[in-house]
């Protein structure tokens, strides 16, 4: 009878061992169902987010491009006023150089002609520290949305 008690014995064992198995099995069942619970709710939570910031890319989107077309415009500008300062500076400088050859019988016709050229540069290039002063600031805010937005 001992070989009946001791496989009683081991039957109880095993019984014990199973249900203990049984009760870690549901609570770590509970832990897992409260970590993906967790996560859904994070997930849910990403995805709004992520969803309220595509609309906000959209609503500013149309200003983004909206300051890059100006910016654009201005560097088409900027360009021009450029191009027609050196172009006003050459003419200057050619202008002084004929004046200089010159000089004895042209004395009248250079004193206008030269005060005519530099008041043209001198609007150049006010014209053209402003547009460069205007480009900068609308580089600078277009850098700025872009950095606020990323």
């Amino acid at each position: 009878m001992t070989t009946l008690e001791e496989k009683q014995q081991e039957l109880d064992a095993l019984q014990t061992a199973f249900d203990e198995y049984i009760v870690s099995s549901r609570e770590l069942e509970d832990e897992l169902d409260a970590e993906f619970t967790k996560c859904q709710k994070d997930l849910t939570k990403a995805e709004s987010r992520n969803t309220a910031l595509a609309s906000q890319l959209a609503n500013i989107q149309p200003q983004l491009t909206s300051l890059e077309t100006k910016l654009s415009a201005l560097t088409v500008q900027l360009s021009t006023e450029t191009q027609r300062r050196i172009t006003a500076e050459m003419k200057s400088e050619e202008a002084e150089n004929k004046l200089r050859e010159s000089e004895g019988t042209l004395a009248a016709v250079r004193s206008s002609e030269v005060r005519k050229l530099k008041e043209e540069n001198e609007e150049l290039c006010e014209r053209l520290a402003f547009v460069e002063v205007e480009a900068e600031d609308y580089r600078n805010e277009l850098n700025a949305e872009r950095e606020q937005h990323r």
